[in-house]
């Protein structure tokens, strides 16, 4: 991971336009919320033998630029995501970049703003798939 490219990456998710309500959904986002993978890993369909040690240097790769972030926006508050699962499991409405980030993020480091919070965390969709370090602008 480049530190300095990441970090100013997210750095411009904080005043980034936000699609609007009845923009198409896309890759990169969906109304109102925009993500970003940073970095991803290699998939683990053969071998999971490595997962361990690559969700570990992600989650390092992950404080680190927590940490440089905080000295932009100040210290991160931290967001456990499974409630946010939970309650779109039972079939609550959740704001839609939580409920997408909760299916493969269990937590994250969230700075928020007026129009938005932008996070950082680290997950994976499934333990096969590739460990994703993500940033995100939009209502968590």
């Amino acid at each position: 991971m480049d530190l300095t490219d990441c970090l100013e990456r997210v750095l411009e998710l904080r005043n980034a336009p936000l699609p609007r309500a009845d923009a198409a959904v896309s890759t990169q986002g969906g109304p109102g919320y925009l993500v970003l993978y940073l970095s991803t890993s290699e998939a683990f369909w053969e071998d999971r033998s490595q997962a361990n040690e690559v969700w570990d240097q992600f989650s390092q790769d992950c404080v680190g630029l927590t940490e440089a972030l905080g000295g932009v926006w100040g210290p991160a508050e931290s967001v456990d995501l499974s409630p946010v699962l939970d309650r779109a499991m039972q079939g609550e409405a959740v704001p839609a970049l939580a409920g997408l980030l909760s299916n493969f993020v269990p937590s994250v480091s969230a700075w928020r703003f007026e129009d938005r919070s932008v996070c950082v965390g680290v997950g994976q969709w499934d333990t096969e798939l590739p460990v994703v370090l993500v940033a995100a602008a939009g209502e968590l």
